[in-house]
């Protein structure tokens, strides 16, 4: 494979987050009606709806650090990222189809459900890190990858705002009423199009397999086995940092989404307006990624990502000690939510840089196990989520269509602004003292391990 000589096209840079918009939409698919198919659609009983959605969630976790040794154990003709793209996701999308398909009693379709969404997550986990890993093997740039990083960022963006205003009208069209061939169908639409998202970019890449270095760091990486890509979390401070740090910042989120319907209900008692939360929340998300590429290159990943945060505690903290109509409320949380969107679009040059202190501080090169951990906090995220909302609603004494209570009220607010705001400092407090990597402490990384080559 031709490495790389000079920067990187303006095309490969402007389109490198273009797979991450495919993904969204075939990916949201799952996050707002995998329950919903489940018991309505399928009408597979609750208890074995929520058998399969416990060992699916399982398996997710696992598959993670998984994905990652598969990827550098893995040896094709188009690069050991970059073929992932090409093979990747219309494997996944048959078996994301299965995962999403009414099929026998529900005995058996929950089965092949559980079998659809353990394949699918397997193989598309492979490929979504494959393309995060891009990032770091296509460039040593810094620059370079914090604008891929943002650009990233940005199509996630779009890709959540389109599938938040067509998804459920594509599922009422295309099924005809029939809502279980709605969700179907509307999978193979969204598989179809991610898809060629993918293969646009794999397409674009031909000549950025690896950057200069990258054939010797892929034959060193074939000789690297698999405890010593677990031991390269060990040895590496700012990568166990940046992952606890990401779990607070998403946990934080995804318990604000799951708190979100209480409090419109409940606390300020306008439920109608949560579709417009929801939807502005992604669009705050897009003109953060937007805002991040000048400012972490002025500023430096680590600072941008410090304050990003403590401008998302601070939102959330004005949230939980002042009492707020809807309005004002939907106000403060679209600023204090750019303290979301930035730090979600420096991930990916963040985990890059993690990747060059890894090799820096062992020799080896770990890239596509180190970047597949991106999605570890998610995953975990949200399985400790629902763990947390229900403590809230107990705690609060909850019923379902109760009156309004003091106790109530202080509970859901607690659990969409205090707890979220808690978690996401004791991340702040982390990443301050684990991720020490700066502009120019990864510059001169760069040039240690250039020297040894």
């Amino acid at each position: 494979m031709e490495p790389r000589k000079k920067t990187l096209k303006k095309s490969v840079i402007n389109l490198y987050g273009l797979p991450s918009f495919g993904f969204q939409l075939f990916v949201n698919m799952e996050i707002f009606f995998f329950a919903a198919f489940l018991t309505d659609y399928a009408k597979i009983p609750v208890a074995i709806a929520g058998t399969v959605l416990m060992v699916t969630s399982i398996f997710d976790i696992v598959w993670v650090p998984t994905a990652g040794v598969i990827l550098e154990k893995s040896s094709m003709r188009w690069g050991r990222y970059r073929s992932w793209l090409l093979v990747g996701p219309p494997l996944a999308a048959v078996f994301f189809v299965l995962q999403f398909s009414k099929i026998g009693d529900p005995a058996i379709n929950a089965v092949l459900i559980s079998i659809g969404f353990i394949i699918s997550h397997l193989i598309w986990n492979i490929f979504y890190a494959g393309h995060i890993a891009m990032n770091n093997s296509m460039t040593m740039d810094r620059e370079e990858r914090i604008s891929m990083a943002s650009n990233r960022g940005m199509f996630n963006s779009l890709g959540s705002i389109c599938f938040s205003m067509a998804g459920a009208k594509s599922i009422q069209l295309l099924g005809g009423g029939n809502q279980a061939l709605g969700c179907t169908l509307t999978v193979i639409v969204s598989g179809i199009l991610m898809t060629l998202c993918y293969w646009t970019l794999f397409s674009i890449t031909r000549d950025y397999a690896y950057h200069s270095a990258g054939q010797a760091q892929a034959q060193a990486t074939d000789k690297m086995g698999i405890g010593e890509m677990f031991k390269q979390i060990i040895v590496n401070p700012p990568l166990i940092g940046l992952m606890l740090a990401e779990l607070g910042r998403y946990l934080g989120r995804f318990v604000i989404f799951g708190m979100a319907f209480y409090y419109f209900k409940y606390v300020v008692n306008n439920l109608s307006v949560i579709a417009v939360f929801f939807t502005g929340l992604n669009v705050v998300c897009f003109f953060g990624a937007m805002a991040t590429a000048p400012l972490a290159k002025k500023f430096g990943e680590r600072n941008t990502y410090v304050l990003s945060l403590s401008l998302f505690i601070i939102g959330l903290l004005t949230v939980w000690a002042l009492p707020m109509n809807h309005m004002s409320f939907m106000a403060v949380m679209f600023v204090a939510y750019l303290g979301y969107g930035m730090p979600d679009a420096l991930g990916v040059a963040m985990y890059s840089a993690t990747v060059d202190y890894g090799e820096w501080k062992t020799g080896k090169n770990a890239r596509g196990f180190i970047m597949s951990l991106i999605s570890f906090p998610i995953k975990t995220a949200i399985f400790v989520r629902s763990v947390v909302i229900t403590g809230v609603l107990v705690s609060a004494g909850y019923v379902a269509d109760m009156a309004p209570t003091p106790e109530l009220i202080s509970g859901i607010k607690n659990g969409i602004a205090l707890i979220p705001a808690l978690f996401i400092g004791a991340g702040l407090i982390i990443i301050l003292a684990l991720y020490r990597i700066t502009p120019e402490s990864q510059k001169r990384m760069q040039q240690e391990i250039a020297a040894r080559s």
